[in-house]
C-alpha cells in the first residue's frame, strides 16, 4: 500500500521551475531515494513532502490523507537535515525532547521515549553533552534520534551524509538502513551520490532539472536506463558518436563509430532509422579481454594509462581517429602502456540514443 503520493505536483520560483509535473508513489515501510545532480529539484521534492514548501499545482498525499495544505506538524512525518540543525546552546537529551514538548506530552512520556531513542542509537551516557562536545557521527545520530522519537509515518532525509568523512560515511549508512529495516518506517532519503543510492535503496527516483525521469529498483535504473541522462549519471560510462548503419532485428542494430562497427540495442523500444546519428554508451565494467573466437563487438586499441583501484584497473584505451574510452579489467590482469589490446562488449550493453534526444536532454 502507498504511504506517500505525489501527483503533478509543480513548483517554481520566480521564473524558475523547481518541480514540472513530479508524480511518484512510496510504499509503507519502503526506502525510497531521490537522485540527482545539484539543482534537479530532490530536496525541494522533500521540503514539499514534508510541508515547509507548498506546491504551486498538484497532490500531496500521506497515507491515503490529501496533506497538500496541512502544516508540516499536521503530517506525521519527521526531517533529518543535512546540517543536522541541533541547537548549540541545548543538551543531547534536551535536542531530543523538543519536538515533544512542542507537542505537550507529559515529563514522564518524554524521559521514556527519549530514553528508548537514545538506547536504539546507541547514544547512552551523552545526554547531557551539547552538539559540539560531539562527534560528527554522534550528531547525525542525535539529529536522527530527535525526528525518531516523535514516531513519524514517514523519515525524511536530506543528504544525511553528506558532513561525514567517507569512512564514516559508510559505516552511519548500514546503521540507517539497518535501523530503517528495525522499525519499518517508510523513508525518503535524499542524495547526489549514486553508489550511497544503490546501495541503500529498495525504489530510486532518479530526477533531472525539476523532473521524475525514471523510477525503479537499483538494478533496473543501472541496467535498464530509459534515457541517455539517466545511462551517463547512474556510475561511469563511455560515450562514443556513432551512425546507424543497419537495423538487425526489433531492437538491435548495427553502428559505424569512425570506422569501428558495433552491435547495440536501442533502449525503451525506439526505433532508429539507417543514417541517425546516436551517443553510444558503454559502460566500463561492460568491456572485457576479447577471445580469439570472437568477431563481432571487438575494439581494439592501444592502452593509454593504467591505474590501479585496488579491485580492478581502470585502462584508457586508445581507439585513434581520437576516439578513446575507458575499460575496468581485474587486477590480476597484466597490462602494460603502449600494448595493443582486443577488447568485447555485449551488444545487450551497448545503448544507443538519437543525438537529437540527447540534444534536447543537455540544452533543454
Amino acid at each position: 500500500m502507498e504511504e506517500v503520493v505525489l501527483e503533478n505536483v509543480d513548483k517554481a520560483y520566480g521564473k524558475v521551475k523547481a518541480l514540472d509535473k513530479v508524480s511518484i508513489e512510496v510504499m509503507r515501510g519502503e526506502l525510497f531515494t531521490l537522485l540527482g545532480p545539484s539543482g534537479c529539484g530532490k530536496t525541494t521534492t522533500l521540503r514539499v513532502i514534508a510541508g515547509f514548501e507548498i506546491p504551486d499545482s498538484g497532490r500531496v498525499y500521506i497515507d491515503g490523507v490529501d496533506v497538500t495544505f496541512k502544516k508540516p506538524y499536521e503530517r506525521s512525518t519527521a526531517m533529518v537535515f543535512q546540517n543536522y540543525a541541533l541547537w548549540p546552546h541545548m543538551s543531547v537529551f534536551d535536542n531530543i525532547a523538543y519536538g515533544l514538548k512542542l507537542r505537550g506530552y507529559s515529563e514522564a512520556e518524554i524521559k521514556r521515549r527519549v530514553g528508548w531513542v537514545l538506547e536504539l542509537l546507541d547514544l547512552k551516557g551523552l545526554e547531557k553533552r551539547y552538539p559540539l562536545q560531539l562527534s560528527g557521527g554522534q550528531q547525525q545520530r542525535v539529529a536522527l534520534a530527535r525526528a525518531l522519537v516523535v514516531e513519524p509515518k514517514v523519515l525524511l532525509l536530506d543528504e544525511p551524509l553528506s558532513n561525514l568523512d567517507a569512512r564514516l560515511r559508510l559505516r552511519v549508512r548500514e546503521e540507517i538502513v539497518s535501523l530503517q529495516k528495525k522499525l519499518g518506517i517508510t523513508t525518503i532519503y535524499v542524495t547526489h551520490d549514486q553508489e550511497e543510492a544503490m546501495s541503500i535503496s529498495d525504489r530510486i527516483a532518479v530526477m533531472d532539472r525539476g523532473r521524475v525521469v525514471q523510477v525503479g529498483t537499483p538494478w533496473e535504473v543501472y541496467n535498464k536506463p530509459v534515457n541517455y541522462f539517466v545511462a551517463t549519471f547512474m556510475g561511469r560510462s563511455n560515450t562514443l558518436n556513432g551512425i546507424v548503419s543497419e537495423r538487425v532485428s526489433e531492437e538491435l542494430y548495427k553502428v559505424d563509430v569512425k570506422g569501428l562497427r558495433l552491435y547495440g540495442i536501442a533502449p525503451g523500444g525506439r526505433s532508429l532509422s539507417g543514417g541517425l546519428q546516436v551517443a553510444v554508451v558503454v559502460r566500463p565494467e561492460s568491456l572485457r579481454r576479447a577471445g580469439e573466437d570472437e568477431k563481432v563487438n571487438v575494439i581494439e586499441g592501444s592502452v593509454g594509462r593504467v591505474s590501479l583501484l585496488g579491485y580492478t584497473l581502470q585502462v584508457r584505451v586508445d581507439l585513434g581517429n581520437g576516439v578513446s574510452l575507458t575499460a575496468y579489467l581485474p587486477s590480476r590482469d597484466s597490462v602494460v602502456v603502449g600494448e595493443r589490446i582486443r577488447l568485447y562488449v555485449s551488444p545487450e550493453e551497448v545503448k544507443l540514443y538519437p543525438a537529437k534526444e540527447v540534444d534536447l536532454e543537455l540544452q533543454d
